[in-house]
């Protein structure tokens, strides 16, 4: 085996669970605004949603223990799961850690919704933008390929989808019953 493999396997699955992040979020905001119209969406939209949300968590598992297998930097499971403990680059680690645990926390109280009151499940969820915020965080100061232009177009038109589906998310005026309308 050649012995860069794991370190090719670390970067694609870091590289693709961010990725999936970015259009879980994105899906999420346009299954949550009225962009799609006022029918409710498909429900293939809403299991697509949580499918790829899932898929993420699997990249990003992948990615861990890809991290673990490989010996050029030696990460223990404390390294890759106490944030600020590691040795190489730990604001960039702790920064990727807090965005692995916020992203099991949105799909564990995402496969338990039925059982917890909505408001609690509803503030899970929506640690989803801080998840990418923090994730973006971790592939820019982390990541060996955060230059490539590839993926710098990744993170800006993922950021800017996310931003422009938040304008239209924000709560509406105090004192109106209505989201504001951003025509």
């Amino acid at each position: 085996m050649n012995p860069q493999t794991w370190w090719f396997v670390i970067r694609a699955s870091g590289l693709v669970a961010y990725a999936l992040v970015g259009v879980t979020v994105v899906g999420g905001l346009l299954l949550s605004t009225r962009l799609l119209g006022r029918r409710p969406p498909p429900d293939w939209m809403l299991d697509w949603h949580r499918f790829v949300g899932g898929l993420s968590l699997v990249f990003t598992v992948l990615h861990l223990l890809s991290l673990l297998i490989d010996d050029y930097i030696e990460f223990s499971l404390v390294d890759l799961f106490v944030p600020f403990v590691a040795t190489w680059r730990p604001v960039a680690l702790a920064l990727g850690i807090l965005a692995f645990y916020m992203a099991v926390a949105v799909q564990v109280t995402s496969l338990v919704r039925d059982r917890m009151p909505a408001g609690w499940w509803r503030r899970v969820h929506h640690l989803s933008v801080p998840l990418f915020v923090l994730a973006t965080a971790h592939l820019l100061l982390a990541g060996t390929d955060a230059g490539h232009p590839l993926v710098l177009a990744t993170v800006g038109g993922l950021s800017a989808m996310i931003v422009l589906l938040l304008w239209f998310r924000l709560p509406a005026p105090i004192g109106t019953a209505e989201p504001a309308r951003r025509d």
